[in-house]
């Protein structure tokens, strides 16, 4: 009987660790009926990044700098690409059950362009971009936005809100 409880006590301490990784939103996607078609095959456009420490927002009608064609993703037959800032990056994604979703190689990794940017905006570095993509876990489409569940390099979670490009 101890052994029994002790097992017991074991899994209820630990299942939630494997089946949440730290960083993942433990809440179950809503089920709205998207489906991830229903992302592919368009322009996205990043317009927030919310993370533990502060949210950033980029206001897509004011381009003060240039940088109006950043940070955008698109979804295509099994190929993800897009534009950082200055560099296009491409790869491979993977949808999975639950709304699970791998960007990039086993490794996370993508490819992209080398171009040293003259001017990087300072609210979003193109190396974190790439990062938080790398790292995306789940997806989901709320009032029309794809919103890209990811983690921060600290393990913290951060989310990706994109709109229609």
């Amino acid at each position: 009987m101890k052994g029994i409880t002790m097992a017991l006590l074991c899994a209820a301490l630990f299942l939630p660790a494997i089946a949440f990784p730290p960083g993942a939103d433990a809440a179950p996607a809503r089920e709205s009926g998207a489906r991830f078609g229903d992302a592919e095959g368009r322009e996205w456009k990043l317009v927030e990044l919310r993370r533990a420490a502060k949210t950033v927002l980029i206001d897509r009608e004011i381009d003060l700098y240039g940088f109006g064609e950043i940070y955008t993703i698109k979804f295509e037959a099994g190929r993800v690409s897009g534009m950082g800032a200055p560099n296009r990056f491409f790869g491979p994604y993977t949808v999975g059950g639950n709304r699970a979703l791998r960007i990039g190689s086993e490794n996370g990794a993508l490819a992209s362009t080398l171009m040293m940017p003259l001017v990087e905006p300072e609210f979003l570095r193109e190396h974190e971009y790439f990062g938080y993509l790398s790292r995306v876990y789940r997806w989901d489409l709320r009032e029309g936005n794809l919103e890209l569940f990811s983690t921060s390099e600290d393990g913290s979670q951060a989310v990706l809100v994109f709109v229609r490009g």
